[in-house]
Parts: structure tokens; C-alpha cells; sequence
């Protein structure tokens, strides 16, 4: 399982058979493209070969979107067996004591939440101490 934001290291080693050596030796290639793909592809690039090893690699970020992702190679070329390569892993957004203590796109509502709070409480001051004041304006109505 991955997390957002997470780095990914994605490799795997590709042979081929060679009949003159009548056995397996690493696969040279400049063309092997991966896919990180949820319903699009998310991240679409190149893997990069370590010569002589026939392993390919990449290094990349995980997208800000979560989900269920695929790893795709799908590598055809003549004279050579299709190759189709397909990983299934979870992406995961943060979990929520992992983001940061306070986001600075969020002060507007942080501002917002603090003023309420002041204003209910020169409201209630103000509510609780004051005076209130006589009905009927304060004149006496009585007969004598």
C-alpha cells in the first residue's frame, strides 16, 4: 500500500533468449514504457536500463489522488513475445495525523472560527451584565 506523495521505485529485470549463447542474457532497450494507471494514466514515462544487467527502472511520485492504481507494461515489438505486466496496489491519502499541524490555505477559516468564538463571548458579557430596563418606560401608574 502507497501513501500520496509517496516516491516509487519501480523495476524489474527483462531477459531474452539468445540462441547463439543457447541461453537467457539481459534485454537492451530504450522503448519500455510504464503506466501507473487508475482509470487514465496517472503517470505515463520511460524506464531507464542498467546496462548489461537487463534491469529497468524508475523513480517517480505518487499523484495526489487515491484509489486503487495498476503498475502496466504492455511492451510489443517484432520478433519478440508480447510482454503485459500488470501490479495492483492501494494508494492512500494521509491519514489525518500525518498532514501538518496547521495549513496556511486554511487560516481564512481559522480567522473566521476564532472571531465567532470572541463575538459569542462579548455577546454573552454583554448579556449577562447588563441591565434590563422597566416595561412600560419607568412612569408609576399609581393611583393615589
Amino acid at each position: 500500500m502507497y501513501r500520496i506523495k509517496d516516491d516509487i521505485i519501480y523495476s524489474l529485470i527483462i531477459e531474452e533468449y539468445d540462441e547463439e549463447k543457447g541461453g537467457w542474457g539481459p534485454y537492451q532497450a530504450d522503448d519500455v514504457q510504464l503506466e501507473f494507471v487508475m482509470l487514465d494514466p496517472h503517470v505515463r514515462t520511460f524506464l531507464e536500463c542498467e546496462k548489461g544487467t537487463g534491469r529497468f527502472w524508475k523513480l517517480f511520485k505518487v499523484p495526489d489522488t487515491y484509489g486503487v492504481f495498476k503498475f502496466r507494461i504492455l511492451y510489443r515489438r517484432p520478433g519478440l513475445s508480447v510482454l503485459a505486466v500488470n501490479t495492483q496496489v492501494s494508494v492512500r491519502p494521509f491519514n489525518h495525523d500525518e498532514y501538518e499541524r496547521f495549513i496556511f490555505s486554511a487560516f481564512p477559516y481559522y480567522a473566521s472560527a476564532f472571531s465567532m468564538m470572541a463575538g459569542f463571548l462579548v455577546f454573552g458579557v454583554a448579556f449577562l451584565y447588563s441591565k434590563p430596563k422597566k416595561a412600560g418606560g419607568g412612569k408609576s401608574t399609581k393611583k393615589e
